[in-house]
């Protein structure tokens, strides 16, 4: 987790100053509340995932916690607002 984000931080052209210390890996999803999964799997829904608070900040001490990759996919490029939109969608045609 640590090496990718290092990678990723460069081709991003982020700021990055984690060491493997500050990359806390809880028993379940902070966001979501499932538990990881720790098994290499195909679906990686449920796997531990490394992510930028502030995608801006980039991967420093402070700005990074680990959520469910599915989590993660689901915070990835949508704003507060689309996200209470859609939920006022469901809620509306899923009681």
């Amino acid at each position: 987790m640590l090496r990718n984000a290092r990678t990723r931080a460069k081709t991003k052209g982020l700021p990055f100053d984690l060491v493997l210390e500050d990359i806390v890996i809880p028993e379940r999803c902070p966001v979501l509340g499932v538990e990881f999964r720790k098994e290499v799997v195909r679906n990686m829904r449920y796997c531990a995932s490394l992510d930028r608070i502030l995608p801006e900040l980039g991967y420093i001490r402070g700005n990074v916690e680990v959520i469910s990759f599915r989590a993660n996919k689901l915070k990835n490029d949508a704003t507060v607002e689309e996200i209470e939109a859609v939920l006022s969608y469901m809620k509306k045609h899923n009681g």
